[in-house]
């Protein structure tokens, strides 16, 4: 009988499973900047289960789900499920979805880049009154120039009488 990675009872952000976890995308060259492990059992499809969230160093994010016997039986990349040929082998499965962390890198952060933010409610650009200072600052000089070119062409008239 092989040797189940996961302890369901004692999975804890931090555990020994997290951090075998956590080393073996490292070794892979998928840097995990934050790890979390959810407290509460969730169900879906007749299964329980609990999630180990890991986010990259390129925020990508993937979710293992982990069954009562210790295994992971799906995994979301990105929030997108990602199957896994190789279930009963962790290595396996980390090459696997470190895999799908690098073929899916350039769409993903294409993808990221196009999201918009808004701004919190309270907060307000200086946007339109630094377009309203850059215009008075504008027409303030035209006029400058306006009269400097006004007394040049009077001095000018000047010399030539």
């Amino acid at each position: 009988m092989k040797k189940m990675l996961f302890s369901f009872q004692d999975m804890a952000t931090g555990d020994k499973a997290s951090k075998i976890i956590e080393r073996q995308f490292a070794r892979k060259g998928a840097n995990v900047v934050q790890s979390d492990v959810t407290t509460s059992v969730k169900r879906a499809a007749g299964v329980s289960y609990r999630e180990i969230m890991l986010t990259f160093a390129d925020s990508q994010t993937v979710v293992l789900r982990v069954k009562q016997t210790g295994d992971i039986f799906q995994v979301l990349l990105n929030k997108k499920p990602l199957p896994i040929k190789n279930q009963d082998d962790h290595e396996a499965a980390v090459n696997e979805i470190v895999k799908a962390l690098d073929s899916g890198r350039a769409k993903f952060q294409k993808l990221l880049a196009r999201t918009k933010v808004k701004p919190p409610a309270g907060i307000r650009t200086a946007a339109p009154k630094m377009e309203q200072t850059l215009t008075e600052k504008r027409d303030a000089l035209k006029e400058a120039i306006d009269i400097v070119n006004g007394e040049i062409a009077e001095l000018r008239s000047k010399l030539a009488a």
